[in-house]
């Protein structure tokens, strides 16, 4: 069996942690990424749809109802 001296022991010690504590925060980072990336994409999502329900309201709005006929005026110059 092979004997270190402590210090060699500790040195190797620190640096398994130091790599498995690298090692960690790389996969913590690449979490959050992944998070923010659903995050903005839950978020995106919600927003277009309610942009769609908006504008679908607005046509069947403007298709029912007969036209305003201030709208059908041309515009005058002041």
């Amino acid at each position: 069996m092979i004997s270190l001296p402590i210090w060699a022991t500790a040195l190797i010690s620190f640096g398994v942690k130091l790599v498995t504590q690298w090692l960690a925060n790389l996969r913590a980072e690449q979490a959050l990424r992944d998070l923010g990336a659903k995050t903005q994409a839950t978020e995106s999502t919600t927003a277009a749809e309610g942009q769609e329900a908006r504008a679908r309201a607005a046509a069947e709005a403007a298709a029912d109802g007969p036209d305003d006929p201030r709208d059908l005026l041309p515009e005058t110059k002041a």
